[in-house]
């Protein structure tokens, strides 16, 4: 379907009808996860070579990834989960820690369907294979 040239109009000459000024429709955090991602931004800005590596661009404008963000939060819970108050757990964090969170994650979450597994089959009076 081809456009005429009268039809096009430049960016400026189109009207915006979205309400910028209207709250989103999710739920509001809880104070401990409000907390961490306090401290994930702040991991963040504490190493700008990260920001770098994960730029997302809206546009024209160059924004730091949520995935940074998200595994900066993850590296944080971890070490406020081995006691660290979230000073300390910032003030420790490096920058391998937020890079290998994820991975972290992703082993922790294998561990747990592993074991739910296995407490599925003792429960339905299945014996674990051994292969003596």
């Amino acid at each position: 379907m081809a456009i005429k040239a009268d039809e096009v109009k430049h960016p400026d000459q189109i009207e915006d009808d979205f309400d910028w000024d209207a709250q989103g429709q999710g739920e509001r955090p809880d104070q401990a996860t409000h907390r961490t991602l306090r401290l994930a931004s702040k991991a963040v800005a504490k190493f700008p070579e990260l920001s770098g590596k994960y730029k997302a661009y809206a546009g024209a404008a160059a924004v730091v990834s949520s995935a940074l963000t998200l595994m900066a939060g993850i590296a944080i819970a971890r070490k406020m989960k081995r006691g660290m108050s979230g000073d300390s757990a910032l003030a420790a964090l490096t920058a391998a820690d937020i890079e290998n969170a994820v991975h972290v994650a992703a082993r922790d979450q294998r561990y747990k369907r592993l074991l739910r597994k296995i407490g599925l089959r003792s429960a339905n009076g299945q014996k674990p294979d051994s292969s003596d």
